[in-house]
């Protein structure tokens, strides 16, 4: 028969063999319950992330179809900002479970790189044009509207013959801008009148370096426009399009390209800051011209006046002299209605 210590001793470690085994299982139990918990939270979260990758692709590709819903989409950014709150408050509780850091860890990355994406759709700033919204930044850049229009611009030349106090000839070589012209069918240069009234032997050189005698084809002195025509090959000519300057309003922005002074594929850019100016010279008068602030030197004459797609809105003509941020356009309206007359 077994003494009663020993099998006082056998009950005690059996008692507490049966407690560790039983608080080992309610350990084991409650962990597989925080872990079940958890995954059902992480696995609900990413299908969020999911569809906020979706949303933010669904603004970008607004973006690349369409900019005129952008307070839409702004206000969609704004509702995915506080939804990625909600987010990062949910997974800093998440954290706090050892267990599944690393799991958290990852969906904080996502979030951040969304977070950094929607930040980059944000920055993007907005100018409404004719009634078109475009984007400005990454999305517009202005050395790629340079590059697009630069190749349609042309320098043209001139001699004026003229005599000294002897009677002698001489010339002088007069310099201007134009720009290439697809007139029903008929490519030519478009340049303003007084840049080659009175000369001879006019050139036009395009921005290839290739240069060719020009000869006016027609012009309108009353309107400051002339059109010259080369025998240059067809696809030399890089020909702009012309619009309706109906719609300008002061504040919208243009840029000019031409050749200051002799130095070609310049461009400047500006804002229209005034509407249906009058210059009087000793020749004419043009009425309904654009005032602009771009910059204008001598040598920009004759160039475009164009808009953020790179479309003619007018032609250079003239500035005020020892003036600053004042320069004149003949309107594109003025220059469609005497194309059709003279073509």
């Amino acid at each position: 028969m077994e003494p009663p210590k020993q099998k006082k001793k056998r009950i005690i470690i059996i008692v507490v063999t049966i407690a560790i085994i039983s608080l080992v299982a309610v350990g084991l139990l409650g962990y597989w319950k925080i872990y079940s918990n958890m995954s059902r939270e992480i696995n609900a979260l990413e299908n969020q992330i999911s569809t906020l990758q979706e949303q933010v692709g669904n603004i970008q590709l607004k973006q690349d179809s369409t900019y005129q819903n952008i307070t839409n989409v702004l206000e969609e950014i704004k509702d995915l900002e506080d939804y990625l709150i909600t987010l990062q408050e949910e997974i800093s509780n998440l954290a706090s479970t050892q267990d599944i850091t690393r799991e958290v860890n990852n969906l904080q990355n996502q979030l951040s790189t969304l977070q950094q994406r929607i930040n980059n759709l944000q920055t993007t700033t907005t100018v409404t044009y004719q009634n078109t919204t475009y984007i400005l930044g990454d999305n517009v850049s202005l050395p790629q509207l340079f590059s697009q229009v630069r190749n349609s611009v042309v320098v043209v030349e001139g001699l004026i013959p003229q005599y000294d106090l002897f009677g002698r000839l001489y010339y002088t070589q007069v310099q201007g801008s134009g720009f290439a012209y697809n007139a029903a069918g008929q490519m030519v240069i478009l340049t303003n009148y007084h840049v080659v009234a009175d000369t001879t032997a006019v050139t036009v050189t395009f921005t290839t370096g290739e240069e060719y005698a020009a000869s006016i084809l027609e012009s309108n002195p009353l309107a400051d426009l002339a059109l010259l025509s080369t025998n240059a090959p067809q696809e030399t000519y890089k020909p702009l399009e012309i619009v309706t300057s109906s719609t300008l309003k002061v504040g919208d922005p243009v840029i000019v390209v031409g050749t200051p002074y002799g130095l070609e594929g310049s461009m400047s850019e500006g804002i229209i800051s005034a509407l249906n100016r009058t210059i009087i010279t000793e020749e004419y008068t043009i009425g309904n011209v654009i005032q602009t602030t771009a910059p204008i030197n001598p040598g920009n004459s004759g160039g475009p006046l164009l808009n953020y797609q790179g479309q003619v809105i007018g032609i250079v003509t003239a500035i005020i002299q020892d003036s600053q941020g004042i320069g004149f356009a003949i309107p594109s309206d003025t220059i469609l209605e005497n194309i059709e007359e003279l073509i």
